[in-house]
């Protein structure tokens, strides 16, 4: 088996007046390696590590993957949605499930919770409530955490047989009390059609009985083709297994937890899920937002690859590694790897209206820099913050927070042809309006 550790580093850390320790992985080869060792493991009678006692086929095999969109908010956090749900939606995928297309295109990993306690790592083995052979249609009006009857208001959970472990609190599933135990009685329960959609009315299976979760390959992979009212009911789509919020949580808990940031090839499906409130899907590029969300999550102190995903690959080399689509180098000498910064330069001047020695920061942008700087100017920024931000003409003038990126978004907005950034740290936060109206240039009033 190879050897694999977390290796910590001191950073100054931007946004914080104190260093934080930074965890890195230092060899990401190896990570990818692990995924691929794992998505081909078709082991179906998975121990818990300390009691020997049967767990879902996900505690030990296979990849737990969870894809998002990015956007304005952290990705591992919880959306209004899933607060009220309870819980968030993940995907399994193995070898021997014909899983090709998945909801985003790009998201995160962890490790199954089996390899994680062999090597050190924080496993995440509770909390696992249930799995659908296919996306489930779960929200709010599925009660436990996602798992119940569609529209079922007065479910409650009955008790039921499980297995005796570690998740059992949690673990549930409404296919044994449908008396759908095999392969065989979903696909006759549940045929599909504009009367009875599989998406609506499947049930769900516990996530900890491997018998349940043979059942759910089964079923999965004897889905050959589907009709229009059936979509995602077809054995390329994801299935869709059930994580039970962390209690009183905004789900900040999950960072340690993340192994590595995914992205699909160019021209992955973006679809629109439960929760988007009727907004259309956008076309969203896996690795960019893949770098987005790295260096997110090297903002909070942790350092994971990014590793494509790619179903076009034989099997055993579903996962990859490729230094060139890192934001953030990893291993020894870690940090951010810079793409959109050429170089930012400090200069004073006295402003007229104060009459003040100021600070000013001349940024020069890459070619990509300017290239993207409408799409990625939140990378962009984070990028400047954790290059100059620690920098006392920064921490110490900007007394507004926010109004250093606020200059740099109206510039990008009103001024795309420049090819230098001029911004200056004492400005004070104004609308966006009124920072247009005094050419992205706002005074103290």
């Amino acid at each position: 088996m190879r050897t694999f550790c977390f290796i910590i580093f001191l950073i100054a850390y931007t946004g914080h007046a104190d260093a934080l320790d930074l965890v890195v992985d230092p060899n990401p080869q190896a990570t990818a390696q692990r995924f691929n060792d794992s998505y081909n493991r078709t082991v179906n009678d998975c121990k818990e590590q300390d009691t020997g006692a049967p767990r879902g086929h996900y505690y030990c095999s296979g990849v737990t993957l969870r894809m998002v969109n990015d956007g304005p908010f952290l990705p591992w956090t919880y959306s209004p949605y899933a607060k009220q749900t309870g819980a968030t939606s993940w995907t399994w995928m193995r070898k021997d499930l014909s899983i090709s297309v998945l909801a985003h295109p790009a998201g995160f990993v962890l490790n199954p919770p089996a390899d994680a306690l062999k090597l050190g790592l924080p496993a995440l083995d509770k909390g696992w409530t249930c799995i659908y052979t296919f996306d489930g249609f779960t929200g709010p009006d599925r009660k436990w955490y996602g798992c119940g009857p569609l529209n079922d208001t007065a479910f409650a959970p009955p008790a039921q047989p499980s297995t005796q472990n570690s998740n059992q609190q949690w673990a549930f599933g409404t296919c044994a009390l449908q008396n759908v135990t095999s392969a065989e009685q979903w696909r006759q329960k549940y045929p599909g059609g504009p009367h009875q959609p599989i998406q609506t009315s499947q049930c769900s299976w516990n996530a900890e009985v491997p018998a349940q979760w043979d059942a759910m390959i089964a079923a999965h992979e004897a889905r050959v083709t589907t009709p229009d009212s059936d979509y995602f009911a077809e054995r390329k789509y994801f299935n869709e297994f059930m994580l039970k919020n962390f209690p009183d949580s905004d789900g900040q808990e999950m960072k340690p937890y993340i192994a590595a940031f995914i992205y699909l090839p160019r021209g992955a499906q973006n679809f629109v899920v439960r929760g988007d409130y009727g907004r259309p899907a956008q076309q969203q590029n896996g690795v960019d937002n893949a770098r987005r969300f790295q260096l997110k999550l090297y903002q909070e102190g942790y350092a994971v690859p990014i590793l494509k995903v790619d179903f076009s690959k034989p099997a055993q080399q579903r996962f990859s590694y490729n230094p060139a689509d890192q934001f953030v180098w990893l291993g020894e000498g870690s940090g951010v790897r810079r793409q959109y910064i050429a170089s930012a330069t400090w200069s004073q001047f006295t402003d007229n209206v104060t009459g003040q020695k100021v600070w000013s920061l001349k940024v020069i942008p890459t070619a990509r820099g300017k290239t993207y700087q409408a799409n990625d100017r939140k990378a962009i920024y984070l990028e400047l913050q954790q290059f100059k931000g620690a920098d006392p003409q920064w921490r110490e003038q900007e007394t507004m927070p926010g109004s250093m990126e606020s200059q740099l978004n109206c510039i990008i907005d009103n001024y795309p042809g420049r090819g230098d950034w001029n911004l200056e740290p004492f400005r004070p936060l104004v609308s966006a309006s009124e920072a247009k109206a005094a050419g992205c240039n706002p005074v103290p009033r």
